[in-house]
């Protein structure tokens, strides 16, 4: 009886300690799980620019002229056309999940640009106006015209396009269609891409000159001391991913066109490209770093404001360098 007792008290034991260790590892480890997760979904939620090496293949310059301009129009459009199908659409993705922080870097937030469409459409809008012609007349490829058109549509504009009203993904959606037209068109030499050393230096002119696309969104980056801390935040989002889309179009200028500059020009153009790339690639967990009023944000947006600030003199020195590069200042 006395033994029974005793085995009776040492299984009570024995369930009780399995038990504790039980609930004692369930109430340490479910934060320690909810918290993995969560992390997980805001870096699978947060989707960093995507950097494509085809961009800066130097077999590029071996491309026919219109292989070229058909390369150098995807790139100005790679990270916009990226979001709108990888990343699952451009309105639920970037407007709705996870603190407007995809909006902020794509569609813009309260007034702010967004990285991705302001940098892409200015962009676009010089390629598409200067480098695609019809034969040998000035007028523009009507593609191209729509899509500028299509493109430029307001980012955070909600509506349904079966009842008659037009959202942002259904009109850039159009776009894609005029877009993907030409350069299929381009790819089988029955559209025109007639880009000349003048365009080129258009473009670089667009990107690193004063009241460029660029100069805008490090404009905003710079006097970000001066804006409330949830707004300087967009503002490091936005040129983050501003820094992508201009740093895929210098890499097709710089691998396709090459033949069109000096050798200290594409040594500079190469510096310029790299900083960039380098821009598009800080992780959002680095900003959200200290507090929303720290110094530290604020001097984490002067950073980058100096290093896209150093990109714009090589960019427009290679732009000078150019024919028709009086354009670039």
């Amino acid at each position: 009886m006395k033994e029974d007792r005793k085995n009776l008290l040492k299984r009570l034991l024995t369930w009780f300690t399995k038990q504790t260790v039980l609930w004692s590892g369930l109430i340490i480890g479910i934060p320690f799980l909810l918290a993995a997760l969560w992390i997980g979904i805001l870096i699978w939620v947060w989707d960093t620019p995507d950097i494509n090496e085809s961009f800066q293949d130097p077999a590029n310059v071996e491309l026919s002229r219109s292989e070229k301009g058909a390369l150098l129009a995807e790139a100005v459009t790679y990270q916009f056309r990226r979001r709108l199908g990888d990343q699952g659409g451009w309105v639920p993705n970037d407007l709705v999940v996870f603190f407007d922080r995809n909006a902020a870097c794509a569609a813009g937030v309260e007034g702010e640009p967004g990285g991705i469409w302001y940098v892409t459409t200015e962009i676009f809008e010089v390629v598409a106006d200067r480098t695609a012609r019809i034969g040998g007349s000035s007028q523009d490829d009507p593609r191209l015209t729509n899509a500028v058109k299509k493109f430029n549509y307001d980012p955070r504009r909600w509506g349904i396009s079966w009842l008659g009203g037009a959202d942002s993904q259904h009109e850039y959606e159009l776009g894609l269609e005029d877009f993907n037209a030409y350069v299929e068109d381009l790819r089988a030499g029955n559209a025109v891409s007639n880009v000349r050393a003048d365009d080129l230096a258009a473009i670089l002119a667009e990107l690193g000159g004063q009241n460029g696309a660029m100069d805008k969104i490090y404009s905003r980056l710079n006097d970000a001391q001066k804006v409330s801390p949830e707004e300087r935040r967009h503002r490091v989002y936005s040129a983050i991913c501003a820094s992508a889309v201009s740093a895929d179009t210098l890499a097709v200028i710089r691998s396709a066109y090459a033949t069109d500059f000096e050798p200290d020009a594409l040594a500079a153009l190469d510096e310029a490209i790299k900083d960039l790339y380098r821009v598009s690639q800080l992780y959002p967990p680095i900003v959200l770093n200290g507090s929303d009023d720290s110094l530290w944000l604020v001097n984490h947006a002067r950073n980058i404001a100096a290093m896209m600030s150093a990109t714009f003199d090589p960019i427009l020195d290679a732009a000078r360098s150019l024919p028709g590069g009086e354009v670039a200042r």
